[in-house]
């Protein structure tokens, strides 16, 4: 696999090597769960795809969950960057197009608070909700700057966004038996592309936001 280390098992010792190793570590784990999803790999076999030992995985995260939220925050700041980026004229298009552009942000948002978030300490679940929230407030500013709406509207807006991503995730992605339930017949009505629902369900959530009246949102 891409990103695999050469003599994995010596020790990184410089920052710089840290640095590096654990970007090796983030690479390998992205990887492996865009072919498998998170249930169906383990601590192992990041560490095997990285050429360390699970122990010396263990020396850069303590367990799967906070692996995983460290690539996630990757992925959202780099979905953030992109946006950011582009300036506030490209929304509310751009930012519906470059959120399809970032599949592992999209699907790791979709299991960020029933798998990720689980087993974390008391100060490793606050030090990650204010990433978070430094995160969603540089969206909040591109979306105030693109609408002139109040701060409180544009916050309501945003987290509609998300709740609308996870769940149109979840129903365009079910489980193997349904998925063979579905495959003909009738039941294909069930069967939902993942970027149409979404699309479809932003762009009625911005039209209605950007419809209201001032008064009403502040």
């Amino acid at each position: 696999m891409k990103g695999r280390l050469c003599g994995g098992r010596q020790r990184a010792r410089s920052e710089q090597e840290k640095a590096q190793r654990e970007t090796q570590i983030l690479d390998a784990a992205e990887a492996l769960f865009s072919e498998r999803g998170l249930d169906r790999l383990t601590l192992a076999d990041v560490a095997a795809a990285t050429g360390l030992t699970k122990a010396a995985l263990y020396r850069y995260f303590r367990s799967k969950e906070l692996l995983f939220l460290a690539v996630y925050r990757r992925a959202l700041t780099a979905f953030v960057d992109d946006l950011t980026s582009q300036g506030s004229e490209s929304f509310p298009e751009g930012m519906i197009h470059t959120l399809l552009a970032h599949p592992v942000y999209c699907r790791l948002t979709a299991i960020l608070h029933v798998a990720l978030e689980t087993g974390l300490s008391t100060e490793e679940a606050r030090e990650f909700k204010r990433y978070l929230l430094g995160q969603l407030n540089r969206l909040l500013a591109q979306v105030q700057s693109a609408t002139g709406r109040h701060e409180a509207a544009c916050l309501h807006y945003l987290l509609q966004c998300q709740q609308a991503l996870i769940g149109c995730w979840h129903m365009t992605h079910p489980t193997d038996t349904v998925r063979d339930a579905l495959a003909s017949g009738p039941l294909q009505v069930f069967q939902l592309d993942f970027a149409q629902t979404l699309e479809r369900h932003l762009t009625v959530l911005t039209d209605a936001f950007l419809k209201q009246p001032q008064s009403r949102l502040n």
